[in-house]
């Protein structure tokens, strides 16, 4: 009967451990977390001299500029400007290194693109008072066949765990023009692998029940899965015929990626 009874409890605790899943955090000891802060002086170099018709994101406002980003030696992670019709200018789609700030959102249009509506008490606008960050621009549709994206430059596909996401002033703006409290924005991230076969999906709503998300927040990115790249995409409650009545734009920091040790 002890014997049993033992191996009753014995067969209990491995159902109990094996059905136990990793949390978002957890890695195994053959991985560890690294994270693109986009601070440095690289990275202030990426910061163009204005947040419209700069020389780095626009160029000559014809054929655009070969704008990219690249954290060799870290996280692996690039991005690269959106072409449509042979042309690579921000308007396109992207994502560009800002350090821009702009409080008073009620004067935020897309001359101040780039901007974020908060910063620390030294003028920061980055999370925990970093100065450097992220704006991604654009969603896919009837005009817009391409959206901005991240890949892993070395062809490697690994897992983000997460990063941290905000509103930009421009979006806060023109969402607070005609937000309703039944009004919604989702972002969209969804990954690749080499041969573009989906890997996953992850949803983040900056909008929701008509409140903004206006603070850096953690957005878990695990279900995109293991992908070599990884795609931004809007959908949204506030449109019109054209397609998104709000500016596709959100700022993101502090980029954690999953890497073989």
């Amino acid at each position: 009967m002890k014997k049993l009874l033992l191996s009753l409890l014995f067969a209990t605790l491995v159902f109990v451990l094996s059905s136990c899943s990793k949390s978002a955090d957890e890695t195994t000891p053959e991985e560890r977390v690294v994270v693109l802060t986009f601070e440095g002086d690289y990275w202030d170099a990426l910061v163009d001299e204005s947040q419209y018709g700069g020389p780095l994101l626009y160029g000559d406002m014809v054929n655009g500029t070969d704008y990219q980003w690249y954290d060799q030696g870290n996280t692996e992670l690039a991005s690269e400007l959106c072409e449509n019709q042979g042309s690579t200018i921000y308007w396109n789609g992207g994502h560009a290194i800002s350090d821009f700030v702009h409080t008073d959102v009620s004067t935020c249009d897309y001359t101040l693109q780039l901007s974020v509506s908060k910063c620390d008490e030294n003028g920061n606008g980055g999370r925990n008072g970093s100065k450097n960050f992220c704006v991604h621009n654009g969603y896919l549709s009837d005009f817009a066949i391409t959206t901005g994206y991240f890949y892993f430059k070395d062809g490697e596909p690994r897992v983000i765990d997460h990063l941290y996401l905000t509103s930009t002033a421009y979006y806060q703006n023109e969402v607070g023009k005609i937000v309703t409290s039944e009004d919604w924005t989702k972002i969209i991230a969804t990954g690749f692998d080499s041969s573009s076969n989906i890997t996953g999906v992850s949803e983040f709503y900056i909008t929701k029940d008509g409140v903004t998300v206006t603070d850096w927040t953690k957005w878990d990115m695990r279900s995109v899965g293991a992908a070599v790249k990884v795609t931004f995409n809007f959908d949204s409650s506030m449109k019109n015929e054209w397609g998104l009545a709000i500016p596709a734009y959100f700022a993101y920091d502090d980029v954690a990626v999953v890497m073989a040790k």
